[in-house]
């Protein structure tokens, strides 16, 4: 399918904000991006009110749009939210999750070594939590927390710059599927548990050192 000039300034600006590429609190103009896309200005601002819904970036009406900024406080509300909203699909989604499901999942994370990539070990982090959530059956909730993947993700990519965080995270994920497989919910739910929780202080320590604050 073509690629709208929309979705060119969505994706363009997007990868640019999760790769750190665009610094929180960095200024985005229309006319300079459009320049660089070798597009109009509307497709860019279009892009940029999506990308605001999202969280992403933020406007003011006298500073016009920039990249949303870091804060305690929103990693609190982002965490709390995932922890509670991921937890309730995990709850009706267990006894629904095949076991064709879970060997497909195993393989994704066996096949991933210590040289891989962000973004490899990032889609298979989705892979699992899309699978929790998806085979909860709640539309409602699925879709609160696509509302919530961007914000995630970009969480997620500053986790990673912390040492070791990738090789920890797949133990967790490891033993989240494993309790998953056994359908030991209270083991599953503390694992999983465990695991939105590391990722959140490996953010806040992130944070703190880099001053993404």
């Amino acid at each position: 399918m073509k690629v709208t000039r929309q979705e060119t300034a969505y994706n363009y600006l997007r990868k640019a904000i999760l790769q750190h590429e665009l610094a929180p609190g960095s200024a985005l103009v229309e006319q300079t991006i459009s320049n660089k896309l070798e597009i109009s200005r509307t497709p860019v601002r279009e892009a940029m009110k999506l990308l605001e819904a999202e969280g992403m970036i933020s406007s003011h009406p006298v500073r016009g749009y920039y990249v949303a900024e870091l804060n305690n406080g929103d990693l609190k509300e982002i965490f709390d939210l995932r922890v509670a909203l991921e937890l309730l699909a995990l709850r009706t989604a267990i006894d629904k999750i095949t076991g064709e499901e879970i060997a497909v999942t195993e393989k994704i994370f066996r096949d991933l070594n210590d040289n891989c990539s962000p973004e490899q070990f990032y889609n298979a982090d989705r892979h699992l939590h899309d699978l929790i959530t998806h085979n909860s059956g709640n539309r409602r909730l699925v879709r609160f927390l696509e509302n919530l993947n961007s914000q995630i993700e970009r969480f997620r990519s500053i986790a990673a710059m912390k040492p070791d965080r990738l090789k920890y995270s797949r133990q967790e994920h490891t033993e989240i599927l494993q309790m998953i497989k056994e359908h030991d919910l209270g083991k599953a739910e503390k694992a999983l548990e465990t695991h939105i929780n590391n990722v959140r202080e490996s953010v806040i320590s992130v944070c703190e050192k880099y001053m993404f604050y």
